[in-house]
């Protein structure tokens, strides 16, 4: 625990000190009063937004649940191209352990800001447990996403253009909140999002247990693959 706190102390810092990542930190406080304030606005202009309250809470939930991974692969891939990765791996912190913080940070505010929006946007009413639930599967697409950033790019340009392709392929899953999963509605299920979306959706709790549980298992598949990946590219 006290190495997992000394890396999670480094970073914090490193990502303070770079304003174009730290200003990632405030963006979700962003998007929260642009639920809370900006979707009773639009209402007014477009009443029928007033049906799709999930989708909207949805999409910006997944979206904040992604900024920490997509920050920690920042540094990551920048610790990487300034050739620290070797010095890493004469400390007397394992491979696995230093991934295994450095993704429990992601994770955690991952988590945080998900429950932050679905609490206080005024969008929706979800149980504690629900909310929960859908923050960490927010939280884990966060993690898949860093697994397979940081394992294909090279650099960060490549890095923030892989979490370019990921935040449109999770805005795409936003589907999975519109409709059945039949017909041209299934070619997006192949996306975790998907199953997301449709958790933020779900009327029932068969419903909502069900889409959960595929979410769960595709991030899982996801994460199973790119880590292998990971530990070939980026040790």
């Amino acid at each position: 625990m006290r190495t997992a706190t000394a890396i999670w102390a480094n970073d914090l810092r490193t990502v303070v000190r770079d304003r174009t990542v730290g200003g990632l930190l405030v963006v979700p406080l962003v998007f929260l009063v642009l639920l809370r304030i900006g979707v009773p606005l639009l209402e007014r202009r477009l009443p029928a937004a007033g049906d799709h309250h999930a989708e909207l809470l949805g999409l910006f939930c997944v979206i904040v649940g992604m900024f920490p991974a997509f920050m920690t692969a920042l540094l990551m891939v920048d610790e990487r191209d300034q050739g620290l990765v070797s010095a890493f791996r004469v400390l007397p912190v394992s491979p696995a352990r230093f991934l295994g913080a450095r993704l429990a940070m992601a994770g955690l505010l991952g988590l945080l800001y998900p429950l932050l929006l679905m609490s206080a946007s005024g969008l929706g009413s979800y149980g504690a447990g629900r909310a929960l639930v859908l923050a960490a599967l927010c939280a884990a697409g966060g993690a898949a996403a860093l697994l397979v950033a940081v394992s294909l790019a090279k650099n960060k340009i490549e890095c923030l253009t892989a979490f370019k392709a990921l935040f449109v392929l999770a805005a795409i899953g936003v589907t999975g909140a519109l409709g059945d999963f039949s017909g041209v509605n299934t070619v997006p299920g192949v996306l975790p999002a998907y199953w997301v979306f449709g958790a933020f959706a779900a009327g029932g709790t068969g419903e909502f247990l069900s889409a959960s549980a595929v979410a769960a298992l595709l991030y899982g598949i996801v994460v199973g693959i790119f880590h292998r990946l990971f530990r070939r590219n980026f040790f």
